[in-house]
């Protein structure tokens, strides 16, 4: 997760330039433009370019961006979670890799638990702000994080930050029943270095974890667990 050597500068330079340029194809417009990916906020909406990017890369599912941090980025799916570790949007070889969904979620982000990976970055990058999530006022003032995707727009909120093992029940995406997938949320969030208190009478409908390195011990996660509202 965070790397060093020979050439990391210029792996971190690429990196930082190749998603800047991606940017470019995420524009807000006024809301009467035909777009793939809106929210009509103050008269604009934000139009992801799905088809250009898919150009790119095929396994690109979504766009995530979470206000006030440096997480602004394609969210892709390989066919394993090997794939995107060390490789880019292009393919090419990273340090920073990319910003990945778990293999065995749905690529529509329909599963009840969809897994997100990203590399702890030293110089800022992927996912090194959702440590700072640790914090509670840190948490409590990024709630918002939207997930584009080609056919809705996804607003999740924060729900808790926690420091884990990457033990596989962090990992499970299928559920017999409400009651468990409820169950789950509970116990995944159990131990939460900052969280944030659901309003009565929402309901949970889906589950989203944004992983990364942490060092509080060996192979430490940071995760942030956020949650689709009804």
């Amino acid at each position: 997760c965070v790397c060093t050597g020979f050439g990391i500068y210029f792996m971190y330079r690429e990196g930082v330039q190749e998603y800047e340029d991606l940017r470019t194809y995420v524009k807000e417009t006024d809301e009467d433009d035909h777009t793939e990916g809106t929210d009509g906020s103050d008269g604009k909406q934000t139009v992801v370019d799905f088809k250009a990017l898919k150009k790119i890369n095929p396994d690109v599912v979504s766009w995530i961006t979470i206000a006030g941090t440096n997480i602004d980025y394609p969210l892709l799916q390989g066919k394993d979670n090997n794939q995107y570790l060390h490789k880019d949007m292009e393919g090419r070889d990273s340090a920073a890799g990319a910003i990945f969904l778990d293999h065995g979620d749905k690529a529509d982000l329909s599963s009840l638990h969809n897994i997100i990976y990203g590399h702890h970055m030293k110089n800022g990058t992927m996912f090194k702000d959702i440590v700072k999530y640790k914090d509670q006022q840190y948490f409590d003032e990024h709630q918002d994080i939207i997930l584009y995707t080609p056919d809705r727009e996804i607003h999740l909120k924060a729900l808790a930050a926690v420091v884990a093992n990457p033990d596989a029940i962090r990992r499970k995406i299928d559920f017999q029943s409400w009651e468990e997938f409820t169950s789950y949320i509970e116990e995944m969030t159990q131990d939460a270095r900052a969280f944030a208190t659901v309003p009565k009478g929402t309901a949970i409908r889906r589950l989203y974890s944004f992983v990364t390195c942490s060092y509080e011990f060996q192979n430490a996660r940071t995760i942030l667990y956020a949650y689709e509202e009804n």
